[in-house]
């Protein structure tokens, strides 16, 4: 998606790049806490984060350098907190 000659190590934060909704890339990804076509949670430095749409689908997973690339219809991303986790149930209706 994005082709750069940095490191995300080096890069000095997260960076979230969205472009026209329809494709996403992500650093600082240290785990994948659930996915299917409407929700990807990922476990990142900065804490939990869910992006959630249509038709998503994680084309690029390297825990090595951090990065996460998807791509659908994104409608939003969301840090998670204890709170937020329960107020939304993101991890209760998932199977």
């Amino acid at each position: 998606m994005v082709e750069n000659n940095r490191s995300p190590e080096s890069s000095g934060g997260q960076k979230i790049l969205i472009l026209s909704r329809r494709e996403v890339e992500i650093t600082e990804v240290t785990g994948v806490v659930s996915f299917d076509e409407e929700e990807i949670v990922l476990e990142t430095k900065t804490g939990k984060l869910a992006l959630e749409g249509e038709g998503l689908k994680i084309t690029v997973l390297s825990l090595e350098t951090g990065v996460v690339s998807a791509v659908g219809r994104i409608d939003g991303l969301t840090y998670l907190n204890e709170r937020t986790e329960k107020r939304s149930g993101l991890f209760g209706r998932k199977g």
